[in-house]
């Protein structure tokens, strides 16, 4: 019986290529895209995702704002909601494919088989996890090989004392899909992984092929990790065609390839790195942390009260903040005075903005709340004075 690997990925909506809508529409065509194979791509669902919002969600949110009787804890805009929280993800992305470019190349006929089973696959989808709405789904057919991305909001009924009836949670939309967890290695998303897995592989076997066992998380490529796999299937082929190859030559090549080799797997070893929260007291302390990221090239993202790194990161970090010297910043010092000061006198948010502005000081209001008073150069971000400080708290 012959034989074909299985790839299933799955990336969330605020990690670094978890998921890009622009690029499964095909707003925008990279480098490994043929453009003149466009037509031949599937599309199986396109929703604009705040119109998947309204329709999972508008009942359930006006039946929770109308309990609410302050009305700072109403909620104007759930998918902005979600989106400016830490605790959910807005939405997922599902890569699936059979075969690789290799093994299932598009046109060949192992390739044209596993086109059939991703439809297959994609079909059953939604029968089988009632709890995950997609709102995006297409087939590429412009690529080396066929695969699909899935986009999906993962939603709960179950009863909740604070939130809303209905509502995002990919933990709880898998506990009413009846996936449990048996241990830390083996999640609730782990047991879901592996049952989607299983469904791949039945679908496999349907049509005559047994699972070749691959590592799934290089099956499907992102575009700097398929150049990286070109530049290295070249230095092999090179090797193989020359016949009288001095051995310094072949000590290059094989360094070349190693070194490629190395920067691959660390690429796909961060890629797969989960992301850890870091949140410091001092805002100075976090500033110094961040710019030494910044100096190190470690990848963050900032979050409502401090930032994230991947977990790979976090020797390194615990070192940086060790390496730590706090220093005097008299401005910060300062404008928390002046907070304390104001927000004693105010009744209202309002006012403690209009005395703030009658003390010439600037406001923004945004993604974060920053002030700058009349004798700083820049604004300072309220959250970084500490957590009593943020827009939120004020």
């Amino acid at each position: 019986m012959n034989t074909m690997s299985i790839s299933l990925t799955l990336g969330k909506a605020s990690s670094p290529h978890g998921a890009n809508l622009a690029h499964n529409n095909r707003e925008f065509i990279s480098e490994n895209v043929d453009a003149s194979r466009l037509h031949h791509n599937v599309v199986y669902v396109s929703q604009d995702i705040e119109e998947a919002y309204n329709e999972l969600f508008s009942e359930a949110l006006e039946a929770y704002n109308a309990k609410q009787k302050k009305p700072c804890r109403r909620i104007d805009n759930y998918y902005d909601h979600i989106e400016n929280s830490d605790r959910e993800e807005s939405f997922y992305e599902l890569v699936v494919q059979f075969g690789s470019a290799k093994s299932a190349p598009i046109g060949s006929e192992n390739g044209e088989l596993a086109k059939i089973m991703l439809d297959e696959y994609m079909k059953s989808f939604k029968a089988r996890n009632p709890n995950l709405h997609i709102f995006s789904a297409h087939l590429h057919a412009d690529e080396a090989s066929y695969h699909i991305h899935i986009d999906f909001i993962p939603f709960t009924t179950k009863p909740s004392k604070y939130g809303l009836e209905k509502r995002v949670s990919m933990k709880s939309a898998l506990d009413e899909m009846g996936f449990t967890a048996k241990n830390f290695k083996q999640n609730r998303l782990v047991a879901w992984q592996d049952s989607e897995r299983e469904v791949m592989e039945k679908i496999l076997n349907r049509h005559g092929l047994k699972r070749e066992v691959k590592n799934d998380k290089s099956a499907h490529l992102e575009v700097d990790e398929f150049k990286r796999e070109q530049e290295l299937e070249k230095l092999e082929q090179l090797f193989l065609a020359r016949e009288n190859v001095g051995e310094i030559e072949i000590g290059d090549l094989y360094s070349t390839i190693s070194t490629l080799e190395v920067e691959n797997e660390k690429l796909l070893f961060e890629k797969s790195s989960p992301w850890k929260s870091f949140y410091y007291s001092s805002a100075e302390k976090q500033n110094h942390v961040i710019s030494e990221l910044e100096r190190l090239g470690i990848s963050y993202r900032e979050s409502s009260n401090g930032f994230e790194a991947q977990e790979i990161y976090v020797e390194q970090i615990r070192k940086i903040e060790k390496a730590y010297k706090p220093k005097e910043n008299p401005h910060r010092d300062t404008l928390r005075n002046l907070l304390d000061k104001t927000i004693m006198q105010s009744k209202t948010f309002d006012e403690v903005l209009e005395k703030l502005k009658s003390e010439g000081c600037e406001v923004k209001q945004g993604k974060y709340f920053a002030i700058r008073p009349k004798y700083a150069t820049n604004f300072i971000r309220t959250h970084q004075l500490g957590a009593d400080y943020s827009e939120q708290a004020l």
